[in-house]
């Protein structure tokens, strides 16, 4: 494909977007630039630093740490997450930009099915490389067709306390989620050493955002920041058509949100008979 016909299906793919979505929902704008775009596509995530106000990352944080610690101080629909002022980031627009243009233009076909709270002290973590190469399965094909991304299923990751650069966030083999090669059933062990020069990670202060498509190698690492510990609340964004993971929510959590952040965790089903 030419250069300038790939700009031309880029922009129509955007701009069908933009019309649905204003139309059904009265976003204004699908507001996922260009550098973002095409760094997804070429590292397979993405990392948007300070996303959240202060207020936003200590009143969500201290939440889910009572949560965690807790929970029968709480009511039950707020026991557990998504429950409780998290919830007010389900469909947070800098989220919201991203999923949209990469699983699919439509919001009622973007389902949230996996939410949980990665909490590490110093020292603590585990390095357990997966994921990675071209695949059939769809929670972790990656494709790219007439312009736009279908990257399968997306973690979105709410980093609540700073993370120092590879000293514990998420790892990532850049580009693999687009690799010829089956490193996800044929790992080879030179390449998912942590010391093999092929990973990377991210520094960010408390309230950033990282995206990344569950087809992209990665890994969690050992938590090495004394001064505080990760308190990382992970979600999987999925198609309305396919699941990964078991269905775990509490019903009084999801029967408690409000109706626009319910959708979210309707069953799975094929749109095709709507």
């Amino acid at each position: 494909m030419q250069l300038q016909d790939f700009k031309i299906k880029s922009k129509k793919a955007v701009l069908k977007t933009t019309k649905l979505i204003s139309h059904r929902f009265g976003f204004s704008r699908v507001n996922m630039s260009d550098h973002d775009r095409v760094v997804f596509d070429l590292k397979g995530y993405l990392v948007k630093p300070a996303v959240l106000s202060q207020n936003e990352i200590e009143v969500i944080r201290e939440f889910t740490l009572r949560q965690k610690n807790n929970p029968q101080s709480l009511s039950p629909h707020e026991r557990y997450l998504p429950g409780g002022p998290f919830a007010q980031l389900i469909d947070h627009r800098e989220v919201m930009n991203v999923l949209l243009n990469v699983i699919d233009p439509d919001p009622e076909k973007i389902r949230l099915e996996n939410v949980f709270l990665s909490y590490r002290q110093q020292g603590e973590g585990e390095w357990r490389p997966h994921a990675g190469g071209r695949t059939t399965n769809p929670n972790y094909a990656y494709n790219f067709h007439d312009g736009r991304i279908y990257a399968g299923m997306v973690r979105v990751v709410w980093e609540l306390n700073e993370v120092l650069e590879n000293k514990g966030g998420t790892c990532f083999i850049p580009g693999s989620h687009k690799a010829n090669y089956n490193i996800r059933t044929n790992p080879v062990k030179s390449i998912d050493a942590r010391n093999s020069g092929l990973w990377e990670s991210y520094g960010c202060p408390a309230g950033s955002l990282i995206i990344f498509s569950e087809a992209v190698r990665h890994s969690a690492d050992f938590w090495q920041n004394s001064q505080s510990p990760r308190v990382a609340i992970f979600c999987a964004y999925n198609h309305i058509n396919v699941r990964h993971h078991k269905p775990d929510f509490k019903p009084e959590v999801i029967e408690q949100l409000a109706p626009k952040h319910q959708r979210f965790f309707r069953e799975v089903y094929h749109p095709q008979f709507d």
